[in-house]
């Protein structure tokens, strides 16, 4: 390996580092490297050379570099020495020369700059009619921390480090500028709080476009400065004409999505901040300030919609508010992203008291401001519940952000395909995305993806006043959705690649599966999906059949028949049932294993120790009187337990029960009867608890880690200790499953069971949904558990409805991809057409306010231009990476005649997973 290869030198490169603190290839001249006639003293740690100067040297060579460090022999050692105390003057207004007319030096000015913090001696250009002097350090790429006589500034090159730096790694303010003291002494972190805040603003403002609008930067609009995401459908943009009277099998491609939800991370403190300056309420991808509170004022306080129909485990809405608010300005963040995953402009806002309805309410629709003519898909995790009364509530928001209600009533709503598997059977049929006609492979939760990303700088913006919050996150959701943005042309590719292939597999799955069917039949089944698909309120092709056998069905059906022997004069041996007596038998041995888990708990405490013993004393009496009534319908038994003499000393946890499974025998061959029909109830119904166990776990996690890690420890101890409880009862329910088959290979070993009810091992419990490390969702594969069917006694007419929903559910997939990869090509070509009116769009602000000074109209066509050739080249590089796979899949291009590639090769190399575009200057968008 390089380490392997790198030892055997090790002593060598210390050596060299070693060198550097002597006068290195200096010793034994001390002449100056320049003058080669006065003595050389210094020597600079940021220049490529290692050589010695003089004092008029070392000035001439660092007239324009002032930012340098320098160090002085001492005739034993190099110390530290700034340019300032050498006699170095930075002049300004005069491209570094002197100016003619007399001015004082302004002594110990303070610049900020990636090398360190430094104080320098600065002369302003006093010249009649001179630039006010934050005007020259702007020319000299210094921002003032202060308009008005300024005493320092930080360089453009440390504001942009910091801000890449933040934006990739969240790193604070303060642990990035204790880092820079680290290399100097001096202190001036207030200031730079406030120049990185204007740094922010400027380079988003810059970016949008601001400073070529003649009507001034005042005139901003609402999420004008947002960066917005080409592949969603804008009118006049990306949209072709007449789109409106697009026939369905069209139009759905132009549908508007958006994935909302809360996050309880991004919390802001109540530090009581008196002065906080606005620099652009609602400019970028936070909703306007006072509209936003006003409303909330006025119906924030309206309870939700009552009763909860929904049948999540969670009750996510029944929690809703009751997120702690003290101390707390904001606890938490509603935001809302497109299909993309791409923050929406005006798509954030904060969140006073838990996840509200008035502040997701107006959230939503103020991100639609423009686009509520597009047919629109809304994904939720409590989308059943918030879907309610949403007609009402909507009539209560300002007359500019409403939708016509028939336009709000044909919009559809959806949980996120993570989430959905918290809720009940009912959500599952109604609100999934794998059933939803149109919807292609959505999955719904980016928003989830968005707060993974953005988290981690919670911890240092809840510590911020509420306005530099705001700038800061929207400066890292411009940043988010420009890489997004230029990840187009890699991610549409390998998505659209992934998608043919998945729409052919899947279409030959399916085409497969309809031909084992009687036409008749198919076209029967055919017909109850595109009924479904028109009304939602006909029945559901996807609903699965609810019939099957449960432990309490047998239970029923054993009384039954024992109470028709008793009628026909069949006297049982004892007053207990037999049936009855195997059921008490099987609650005994949950008993047993409930307790061995409490048993195999650590530290436990000395009450639970007690509380142990005492159901200990309870199962042991209760096994005696079960044991009584056992020796009636199993005689022998009583020699085998006194051969064992396993009860009276050990616990009785440990106790064989010796049930007939255990000990097969011609003499209860009617208790094996009665057992193997209970078991395998038993084993369903383990089953069917397991399924529903790990639905709720998976959800416990994902809400932990996404809205309670990170907030404070007893919040993470309650969910820790929910989960654990959880674990326990889902640990219980597998023991349970593979006691009931264990007993079944004993009582039927080639019974037709065998299919149903295969061997748990520990990797098939798993949840439904799909783990980080689990392939994609369209890829993956469910564990066993979730295939087993109700029950293995069906007839005729319940094995047609069970594969009827089979069948719909392979259609269903096949659709999806064949419509995903309609989508994707759809995508493509709106994000050509986007870039193309982009481009155009900034070649027409060149010739914008034509009344400002030469310079400044020189800039501002100058980055007009920089930014038109950037959105053209995007386009130009996009176009060619995607056109073959379109040509090879014969795929029309229906894109504008400039971007069609005319030389095209067919072959193509792989595409590296996650890439992006790799222009640092498209990357960084103007720098």
């Amino acid at each position: 390996s390089a380490l392997q290869d790198w030892l055997p030198h090790r002593d060598v490169y210390l050596d060299e580092l070693l060198r550097h603190d002597g006068r290195g290839s200096c010793l034994g001249d001390e002449r100056c490297r320049e003058c080669k006639t006065e003595v050389g003293i210094f020597k600079c740690l940021d220049c490529a050379s290692c050589w010695k100067y003089c004092r008029p040297c070392v000035l001439i060579r660092h007239s324009l570099l002032p930012f340098h460090r320098l160090e002085r022999w001492t005739g034993s050692f190099f110390a530290k020495v700034t340019l300032q105390e050498v006699g170095h003057v930075v002049h300004l207004g005069h491209s570094g020369a002197p100016c003619a007319s007399v001015s004082d030096a302004v002594k110990n000015f303070v610049v900020a700059d990636t090398s360190g913090i430094h104080t320098i001696t600065v002369k302003f250009c006093a010249c009649p009619g001179a630039a006010p002097r934050r005007i020259q350090l702007l020319r000299a790429r210094l921002l003032p921390a202060t308009v008005y006589r300024p005493k320092s500034a930080f360089t453009f090159d440390v504001l942009r480090t910091f801000q890449l730096e933040n934006l990739q790694g969240k790193i604070s303010a303060y642990d990035f500028f204790s880092a820079l003291m680290h290399k100097s002494d001096n202190d001036r972190y207030e200031q730079f709080l406030t120049a990185i805040r204007i740094w922010r603003h400027l380079k988003i403002i810059k970016r949008a476009g601001r400073g070529h609008d003649a009507c001034g930067i005042e005139a901003t609009q609402p999420g004008q400065c947002a960066v917005e995401c080409p592949a969603c459908p804008q009118p006049s943009r990306n949209l072709p004409d007449n789109w409106e009277r697009a026939p369905p099998s069209t139009k759905w491609l132009y549908t508007m999505t958006r994935t909302t939800d809360a996050n309880f991370r991004l919390k802001l403190k109540d530090k009581k901040v008196n002065v906080d300056t606005v620099l652009g309420d609602g400019w970028a991808h936070w909703v306007p300030d006072a509209p936003y509170n006003q409303y909330i004022k006025q119906h924030g306080h309206q309870a939700e919609a009552r009763p909860n129909l929904c049948e999540s485990e969670l009750r996510a809405v029944d929690h809703a508010n009751s997120k702690r608010s003290t101390g707390y300005k904001a606890t938490g963040v509603g935001g809302t992203l497109c299909r993309h995953t791409l923050v929406c402009k005006n798509g954030l806002g904060d969140l006073q008291k838990g996840e509200r309805y008035a502040n997701m309410d107006f959230i939503v629709f103020f991100s639609l401001i423009g686009y509520a003519i597009l047919p629109l898909l809304f994904s939720y995790d409590i989308a059943c519940q918030w879907w309610r009364n949403i007609l009402t509530r909507m009539s209560q928001l300002p007359a500019y952000m409403q939708i016509g209600q028939s336009r709000l009533k044909a919009a559809r709503v959806v949980i996120p395909k993570f989430h959905i598997y918290g809720h009940g059977i009912l959500c599952k049929l109604l609100y999934s995305l794998n059933f939803l006609r149109y919807s292609a492979w959505t999955d719904g939760e980016n928003v989830e993806r968005w707060w993974a990303h953005i988290n981690p700088l919670s911890m240092s913006t809840k510590e911020m006043s509420p306005w530099s919050r705001r700038d800061t996150i929207d400066d890292h959701a411009c940043s988010w959705n420009w890489h997004k943005t230029t990840g187009f042309g890699s991610g549409l590719h390998v998505q659209l690649k992934q998608a043919l292939e998945m729409e052919a597999k899947h279409q030959d799955l399916f085409e497969k599966l309809t031909s084992t069917f009687a036409p008749a039949l198919v076209a029967k089944w055919e017909e109850s999906v595109t009924r479904w698909e028109a009304d939602p309120k006909a029945p559901n092709p996807y609903e699965e059949p609810l019939s099957g056998t449960t432990l309490v069905d047998v239970r029923l059906e054993l009384a039954n028949e024992e109470a028709a022997e008793a009628a026909r004069g069949v006297i049982t041996p004892h007053e207990t049932t037999s049936s009855s007596w195997l059921i008490a038998g099987l609650d005994l041995e949950d008993q047993q294993r409930n307790i061995v888990i409490l048993a195999n708990r650590k530290n436990r405490t000395t009450l639970q120790d007690a509380t142990l013993q005492e159901k200990r004393n309870t199962l042991r009496h209760r096994i005696m009187m079960w044991c009584e009534v056992q020796s009636v319908y199993m005689p022998g038994v009583e020699r085998l337990r006194e051969e064992d003499r396993s009860h009276g000393a050990v616990n009785p946890e440990l106790i064989p029960l010796f049930l007939p499974s255990s000990l097969p025998s011609p003499l209860w061959l009617a208790l094996l009867e009665k057992e193997k029909r209970l078991r395998l109830a038993q084993a369903h119904d383990a089953l069917a608890e397991l399924r529903r166990l790990l639905k709720i776990s998976s959800a416990l996690r994902h809400y932990k880690k996404n809205q309670v890690s990170g907030v404070g420890q007893r919040a993470n101890t309650r969910a820790r200790a929910l989960i654990s409880r959880f674990m326990d009862k889902t640990n219980f329910c597998a023991d349970r499953y593979r006691a009931a088959r264990s007993s079944l290979l004993t009582l039927d070993p080639n019974g037709p069971w065998t299919a149903i009810l295969k061997v748990l091992q520990e990797d098939d419990v798993k949840g439904p949904h799909r783990n980080e490390d689990d392939p994609g969702e369209g890829t993956r594969e469910l564990t066993w558990i979730w295939l087993v069917p109700r029950t293995e006694h069906t007839g005729d007419n319940e094995v047609n409805e069970g594969l009827r929903v089979e069948w719909a559910k392979s259609r269903a997939r096949a659709q999806r991809w064949k419509e995903e990869s309609q989508l994707l090509v759809e995508e493509m070509r709106r994000v050509l057409c986007f870039f193309h009116w982009k481009a155009g769009w900034w070649n027409t602000q060149k010739t914008n306010r034509g009344d400002a000074r030469a310079d400044i109209h020189d800039g501002i066509a100058a980055y007009g231009a920089k930014q038109a050739h950037l959105f053209t080249h995007l386009a130009q590089v996009f176009a060619e990476k995607w056109y073959p796979l379109l040509m090879k899949n014969r795929i029309t291009a229906e894109w504008p005649a400039e971007y069609i590639p005319v030389n095209v090769v067919l072959e193509e190399d792989e595409d590296e997973p996650g890439g992006s575009y790799d222009d640092d200057e498209t990357l960084d968008m103007d720098d």
